[in-house]
């Protein structure tokens, strides 16, 4: 079967295409890079900013819901009454588990992870793109 094939590409009058459409293919090849390059670190600064902003308002809304909560005022037995919080710390520990919010926290730490990933593939896209011989500078 390979000889069949040898036969066939022997057979072909011009094997290399001419230099023009080489040319014009390297520069769509490089165009569309290109767009990939700027639509990954549009897509990825807008998901740092976006998770950024929605955790500085969850933060917001997360201390609002610490204050309002009776979390501090039983924190501060810890201040006034020292030796009946050492003895009893167990029961001290699940009044301040009970009483902090969790699940704003909880809530938190979804765009917290967000911003990571996207801080992580912004680093990512830079890192691949200075291994590369050609470079679009920002």
């Amino acid at each position: 079967m390979s000889k069949k094939l040898v036969g066939l590409f022997k057979n072909v009058s011009e094997i290399n295409p001419s230099e023009k459409l080489a040319g014009l293919i390297l520069a769509r090849i490089e165009k569309m890079q290109k767009r990939i390059f700027w639509t990954k670190i549009t897509t990825s600064t807008f998901g740092a900013f976006a998770s950024a902003s929605a955790t500085v308002y969850l933060f917001i809304i997360f201390k609002e819901s610490l204050l309002f909560s009776e979390f501090w005022s039983i924190v501060s037995l810890i201040f006034s009454d020292a030796t009946i919080v050492a003895v009893h710390y167990q029961e001290f520990l699940f009044s301040l588990l009970e009483t902090l919010p969790a699940m704003t926290f909880a809530i938190m730490l979804i765009p917290i992870f967000t911003l990571l990933m996207s801080i992580y593939f912004i680093f990512e896209i830079y890192n691949n793109q200075s291994n590369k011989s050609y470079k679009y500078y920002l």
